[in-house]
């Protein structure tokens, strides 16, 4: 038997356990629905060794706030799911990508994922997006030994402080990529924009274009900071407190593609009048807060 088959038959497995219907509706494609409390209709495929998890909520459709408020939420959804945003329909929705390993990595991975689906639907119907004050704490995982994880690896890593560490991403130009635990596991970053506070144009031109590169990147998710002064876009990578060295490689590897394909672009959109443009040719209007927006 091929190693693609013995992979699509671990997948039909791990969602059959996982689903409360589950039916074919392509070549290593499915359709499955998800019952715990919510009802979560989901497609699931497989490709190149990862499968593909995509959720589209019926109320997903909105401006260019909206956009913005879900970058700001990215990273607090648990495993390792995202927002993306789809160029056609201007609508957002949720996907994520879980590299095949091995049925035990894959079915704890795949319920890391639905209770990241979960997150992501409620906010996406209620609106209630977390704000930008929201934290995660690093509690849960402060005793993961980043350096020994990354010794398997041919990623070695630099100390910073207490739980943070740095990698070399090998890109031309690219800042390293910034490690460290937090509640949902180990978040790996990357950072294309650095700047101070941003007119909304920029901001939500940058929101528009990053949600929309994390529907074609794999497991990289556009995600937004603010640190002091400073505002910092990019993209992150969110694994377990133990992932399999084959998942670290894909987290750093993930990063390097970001920032070569995106920083370039992203940080073109810090010009006002380019923002603007850039809003008019994606059919979305600058929307300005009428509280001048402190915070969404």
């Amino acid at each position: 038997m091929k190693l693609a088959d013995e992979s699509v038959e671990t997948v039909i497995r791990v969602l059959g356990k996982c689903s409360s219907e589950l039916g074919p509706v392509g070549p290593w494609r499915w359709q499955c629905v998800v019952q715990n409390g919510t009802r979560l209709p989901l497609a699931a495929s497989v490709e190149d060794g990862f499968l593909h998890v995509v959720g589209r909520p019926q109320a997903s459709r909105g401006d260019s706030r909206l956009m913005e408020r879900a970058l700001w939420g990215n990273d607090k959804l648990a495993g390792g799911v995202k927002f993306a945003l789809n160029p056609a329909s201007r609508g957002l929705h949720l996907r994520a990508e879980i590299a095949l390993v091995n049925e035990t990595q894959l079915l704890d991975r795949f319920h890391r994922v639905l209770a990241g689906f979960h997150q992501g639907y409620h906010w996406l119907k209620s609106l209630d997006f977390p704000d930008r004050a929201t934290t995660l704490s690093s509690a849960r995982a402060a005793a993961v030994s980043i350096p020994e994880l990354l010794g398997e690896t041919r990623w070695p890593c630099t100390e910073r402080g207490p739980n943070d560490y740095s990698v070399d991403l090998g890109a031309d130009s690219a800042p390293s990529a910034r490690i460290s635990p937090n509640e949902h596991g180990i978040m790996f970053n990357v950072e294309v924009v650095q700047c101070a506070p941003t007119a909304e144009a920029t901001r939500q031109a940058l929101a528009i274009f990053l949600l929309t590169a994390s529907g074609t990147l794999r497991l990289a998710r556009a995600h937004f900071v603010e640190d002091g002064d400073q505002q910092r876009f990019g993209f992150q990578v969110c694994l377990p407190p133990a992932p399999i060295s084959e998942e670290l490689d894909h987290a750093l590897a993930a990063l390097s593609i970001a920032y070569r394909t995106c920083a370039r672009e992203a940080n073109a959109l810090l010009d006002d009048a380019v923002a603007r443009c850039y809003l008019g040719v994606r059919d979305f209007q600058c929307t300005t807060n009428p509280e001048n927006e402190k915070e969404i």
